[in-house]
């Protein structure tokens, strides 16, 4: 919505009421719009940096103010003078402002996107800027992406990588694949069925993206993927459960991981919620790397496994399960902070590709994309 203009602007005491010509009206503290001024001594705009440490922000009073159309000028009880444009004060007003930073995701279960994703072509992708979005805005909308014509390699796995952000080191190295290898403690190196996860739960900054790619599948059959909308789950937990959703949203569940001369350990709610905007923003969730812990009390203890238990249930039910096929030269790209998935148990010789990108960096993309504030 476009501010047409200041209709007045009134100071009362440490505060400046603003009243914007669509009767908008936002009341702005002293300090924060001495903080804010916009001109050279204050702020560097080809760095989009203030020029000032916050140490250094004078303890200053309004002397007045006057509104020219677009603009409002304040003079301080320091002589300085300060000029702000409507447009960047209306951003301000809180609902508007909240709303800004909230990623309108839609929900789903079972394959009912299955035809609403995104599945552009590699080079479409790569080399064009609608091709990008299209693949960023259904991760944003879905928690899931599909490029394809991808060489069915490591190394053409690892250009979709850079494209997406840029590939995250971890324990298990930069570009990895996966294949059964039981003399490694760990599930995923096995071919029984592998249920569904986040992955790096006991991660401080687990992967913000995950790319698979099946590179083979020879002398055998199943190995099928399976993807659950963790925020589906979360919002049905909610539903039927509050107080269990409540409980997961503040407990620090802890989790731990120890593999090949590594050991992680990290504590965080399962159901972790976004601080602005009170909206779930990150789903941690693998039954098997729980770490033992102990609780204040008997109570805590109880709900503890009670609300884990409820919210594995919504996501081990199959209704809420998308089950399909990977296929070399199809990359598939999901959210690490919202999907959780697994596999079917699998005979024959499987090879799995991928590797990861931080959340800091995808989301880097999408807004430069201009998909999110």
């Amino acid at each position: 919505m476009r501010i047409l203009g200041i209709k007045n602007a009134k100071i009362d005491d440490t505060t400046l009421d603003v009243h914007f010509e669509n009767d908008m009206v936002v009341c702005f503290e002293d300090c924060w719009l001495r903080d804010h001024c916009r001109c050279s001594k204050c702020f560097v705009t080809n760095t989009n940096l203030r020029a000032n440490h916050l140490i250094e922000l004078p303890d200053v009073t309004m002397k007045s103010v006057i509104v020219n159309g677009s603009e409002l000028q304040v003079t301080w009880s320091d002589e300085h003078e300060s000029t702000y444009d409507a447009e960047f004060l209306a951003e301000f007003e809180m609902k508007a402002w909240v709303d800004r930073r909230r990623i309108n995701h839609i929900i789903w279960r079972g394959d009912e996107i299955s035809h609403k994703v995104a599945r552009i072509p590699v080079d479409k992708f790569l080399k064009t800027k609608q091709g990008a979005k299209a693949i960023f805005q259904s991760i944003l909308d879905y928690g899931v992406a599909f490029i394809e014509e991808v060489e069915p390699t490591l190394d053409g796995t690892a250009v979709v990588a850079e494209a997406l952000g840029g590939i995250q080191q971890t324990l298990f190295g930069g570009m990895w694949d996966i294949k059964v290898d039981e003399s490694l403690n760990d599930t995923a190196f096995m071919s029984i069925p592998l249920p569904q996860h986040t992955d790096l739960s006991s991660f401080t900054d687990p992967a913000g993206l995950q790319l698979l790619h099946s590179l083979e599948h020879t002398n055998g059959e199943g190995g099928e993927t399976v993807l659950v909308d963790g925020f589906y789950a979360a919002a049905k937990l909610k539903e039927e459960h509050p107080r269990d959703y409540d409980f997961l949203t503040k407990f620090p569940v802890e989790a731990e991981y120890k593999f090949n001369g590594h050991s992680f350990r990290h504590a965080a709610p399962a159901i972790e919620l976004d601080m602005i905007t009170n909206d779930v923003r990150q789903i941690r969730f693998n039954s098997y790397d729980r770490s033992p812990m102990a609780f204040t009390n008997g109570d805590d203890c109880r709900t503890y496994y009670r609300s884990l238990k409820h919210f594995a249930s919504s996501i081990e039910n199959k209704k809420n399960h998308w089950q399909f096929k990977l296929k070399p030269g199809v990359v598939m790209v999901f959210d690490n902070f919202r999907l959780l998935h697994g596999r079917t148990g699998f005979t024959g010789r499987r090879v799995l590709g991928g590797t990861y990108v931080s959340r800091t960096n995808w989301m880097d993309k999408a807004r430069v994309l201009e998909l999110i504030h």
